[in-house]
C-alpha cells in the first residue's frame, strides 16, 4: 500500500467526517464542553473538527485492519480504488454520525426531562421519561401536551 493511498483515505475520511458536520448540528469550529442542568451532566459537542478527525482516524483505522489482515484488495486498478474509496467515506461518515447523534441523544433526553419536570408533569412520569428510550420518550412527551375533548 503506497503513501498515497494511505493519504487519499485520510483525506476521503476527513471529508466524510466534515459531511457529517453540516448534515448535524456542528455550528462550532472547535469541540465545546456543555453542561445539562439535571444532574449536571456534561456533554462535548464535537463540533467541525472533532467530526473531521473522527472520520479520518476511523478511514485510517479500516484501512489499517485491511492492511494488517492481509486481504488481498487489489487497489491498484480504478474500480478497485473508487471501491475502497467509498468504504472509506462511508465508514468515516458513519462513525461521526454516530459520536454526534449520541450526544445529541443525551442533550435531547435532558432537555425533554427538564421541561417534563415543569409543575404540569406527574413526578411517576418524569421518572419514567428519565430511562425511557428515544421513541418511548417521544410518546411519554406528547401524552402531556393538553388536547381538546375528542382529539385523541
Amino acid at each position: 500500500m503506497t503513501g498515497i493511498s494511505w493519504l487519499v483515505t485520510l483525506v476521503v475520511g476527513a471529508f466524510g467526517g466534515g459531511l457529517n458536520a453540516v448534515f448535524s448540528d456542528g455550528a462550532s469550529l472547535l469541540p465545546s464542553v456543555v453542561t445539562l442542568s439535571p444532574g449536571r451532566t456534561r456533554v462535548v459537542r464535537v463540533g467541525i473538527l472533532g467530526n473531521v478527525i473522527t472520520g479520518a482516524i476511523t478511514a485510517l483505522s479500516l484501512r489499517g485492519l485491511i492492511y494488517i489482515s492481509g486481504a488481498s484488495l487489489s487497489a491498484n486498478g480504478g474500480s478497485g480504488l473508487v471501491l475502497l474509496g467509498f468504504c472509506d467515506f462511508f465508514i468515516a461518515f458513519v462513525s461521526a454520525r454516530w459520536v454526534t447523534n449520541e450526544v445529541d441523544k443525551l442533550v435531547l433526553r435532558n432537555a425533554v426531562y427538564k421541561a417534563a419536570s415543569a409543575p404540569a408533569a406527574h413526578p411517576d412520569v418524569v421518572g419514567e421519561m428519565e430511562v425511557a428510550p428515544p421513541y418511548t420518550l417521544y410518546v411519554l412527551t406528547d401524552r402531556l401536551l393538553p388536547r381538546r375533548a375528542g382529539h385523541r
